[in-house]
């Protein structure tokens, strides 16, 4: 990752590299711990409900690597290789309880069973497992049964979530081990699911992508999740804030990052800092980029950012980017309402001095329904404040009042 800081007076751009990018720490290993089966049992239990299902099940083909249990994201090749370092083992997440036996009450002939297939952006779709669901009994399963294809349909759409969350648990470990931060999607409510969903969509077209929302909402993993999803392991991704941009040299500085994004992806964020004429220049530069390939594919996929949701931009702006580019709008924390307790557990467990503290229920529920909590990014800083406090202890309503106050 590279970013680019104030150009000279030369108006040729300073590009610093902040992270090597290293080849061999692409994300092919993805963590099963505790988190990870959480989540899918989550999902399994929910659909399991919604659809009358007497359980369901997946199973996962893993290899256990220094201690610790992984999914391999991987090609063929590779596999037989990476598999080497440890043992490769079926692992299975089961609505069941946990001391019930994988498919004890499992019959073939009442049951649904369809492959869990993870793409990725060059090769193969690699089959890591399978999701399984038993039909209740008296329930028909007949191929010609309406109710059986329904069935199936929303059965492909519990595996395709199943697979966004195997894909966001890789933009986690990219995060941590390629770009060397926590910048990652924490939760499970029904707007983060939606915007894995839309993200999905967008990765699979070659038009730019214009990310709208405010400062906190998480621009960068939304465009680092975009890059993951559309390029190959190995390709650059490239940022750079147009606010730090000297005015002039917009066109020189287009031109040195579309090298540096080559066959990768250009990060765009603060257009809206841009000028007319620097505005104009990235528009050239979008129409000569279009139209280059590398490797039989566009040479740079374009992604860019707001900095807030509602920033004004001139009608000539407005209209190019509806033209020519496609929207993300990112949910806010209030919108995102479901992971506030899962966010703010994980930054208790990032901030706590000495042991990890708790909050009261009355304390949660006030921090639930808190009017001053925007963004993240707010959410962040009060349980900071909790954290210089708490010392292990729990935190009372009265005190995270005083923070929130």
């Amino acid at each position: 990752m590279i970013a680019l800081f104030q150009a000279t007076k030369s108006h040729k751009p300073v590009a610093r590299a902040i992270h090597r990018f290293n080849q061999s720490a692409t994300a092919k290993w993805v963590p099963v711990n505790k988190s990870f089966i959480t989540l899918n049992k989550i999902i399994l239990r929910a659909a399991a409900e919604r659809l009358g299902l007497a359980y369901m099940a997946i199973t996962l083909r893993c290899v256990t690597h220094q201690g610790y249990r992984h999914l391999l994201l991987v090609n063929d090749v590779q596999d037989l290789q990476l598999a080497a370092a440890g043992r490769v083992e079926e692992f299975f997440i089961s609505t069941q309880e946990v001391n019930h036996s994988p498919f004890e009450d499992f019959v073939a002939e009442t049951a649904f069973s369809l492959s869990l297939n993870f793409k990725q952006p060059q090769g193969q779709p690699q089959r890591l497992g399978y999701l399984v669901a038993q039909v209740a009994s008296g329930v028909a399963t007949s191929g010609a049964d309406a109710k059986s294809e329904w069935l199936a349909k929303e059965l492909a759409l519990v595996a395709d979530e199943i697979i966004r969350t195997i894909g966001r648990y890789q933009t986690r470990y990219r995060a941590i081990h390629i770009y060397g931060d926590q910048s990652y999607w924490i939760g499970n409510s029904k707007a983060l699911r939606q915007l894995d969903q839309r993200i999905d969509q967008l990765a699979k077209g070659s038009k730019p992508v214009l990310i709208r929302a405010d400062k906190g909402c998480g621009k960068v993993i939304a465009a680092r999740s975009l890059h993951c999803l559309s390029r190959a392991d190995t390709a650059p991704f490239i940022e750079s804030d147009c606010k730090e941009w000297e005015e002039g040299a917009a066109a020189s500085i287009l031109q040195s990052l579309h090298t540096y994004a080559n066959s990768g992806t250009l990060f765009l964020r603060n257009i809206d800092a841009l000028s007319t004429v620097g505005f104009q220049s990235l528009r050239n530069f979008w129409l000569k980029a279009a139209n280059t390939k590398f490797d039989g594919a566009y040479s740079v996929r374009l992604i860019m950012s707001l900095s807030r949701v509602n920033a004004l931009l001139a009608p000539m702006q407005a209209q190019w980017l509806a033209q020519y580019a496609q929207e993300l709008a990112l949910p806010t924390l209030r919108e995102r309402h479901g992971d506030l307790r899962d966010l703010a557990q994980f930054y208790i467990r990032e901030f706590a001095l000495t042991a990890e503290f708790d909050l009261t229920e009355d304390a949660w529920q006030l921090l639930e329904v808190s009017d001053t909590l925007i963004d993240v990014e707010q959410l962040k800083t009060a349980i900071q404040k909790l954290a210089l406090i708490a010392n292990g202890a729990l935190v009372s309503a009265e005190e995270l009042r005083a923070v929130l106050d």
